[in-house]
């Protein structure tokens, strides 16, 4: 590496460290929960996860870990966004062991939402709704309520 390109590289290292600065600095002033850390980059702030097993951090489930399910809160949109792997291959009964893991994740959900006081009884009301499946909502209930009914939707359309 000659002198021109470690001077370029060093310059884009500062204009990076500048933008991210006054970025943070942002997003500080408009949402007084913002910390600069793994739970939060830029609008996005990490609600929850549960890491892969595949993961080999030692770290909880975060932004950066490689996570089976997430919940995702974009603060400037207002929404939740839950993520599930699905790059998963099932060996034999393919879509019994889809299921088994659906259900497992959907086990988690369960097990967040009680031990955070949410309601699992979100009331989706079907006059003049849009009636596909949604990653994507204004609450964790209806989120959750979204991935329920997938997951047992898919579950039962097959059989499991």
């Amino acid at each position: 590496m000659n002198i021109f390109q470690k001077l370029k590289l060093w310059i884009m290292i500062q204009y990076y460290n500048i933008k991210n600065h006054f970025q943070i600095k942002k997003y500080r002033k408009s949402y007084p929960d913002y910390v600069d850390d793994e739970y939060n980059c830029g609008a996005l702030k990490f609600i929850w996860g549960v890491k892969a097993y595949d993961d080999l951090s030692n770290n909880k489930a975060n932004l950066y870990t490689m996570n089976d399910i997430d919940i995702i809160y974009d603060r400037d949109s207002k929404k939740y966004y839950l993520s599930i792997e699905t790059a998963y291959m099932f060996d034999e009964n393919r879509k019994e062991n889809e299921c088994k893991y659906l259900k497992y994740l959907l086990k988690m959900f369960i097990k967040f939402m009680d031990d955070n006081g949410y309601s699992k009884d979100y009331d989706m009301c079907l006059f003049m709704n849009d009636i596909s499946i949604s990653l994507s909502a204004d609450s964790i209930e209806e989120l959750y309520a979204n991935f329920k009914i997938y997951v047992e939707g898919y579950c039962s359309f097959y059989g499991y």
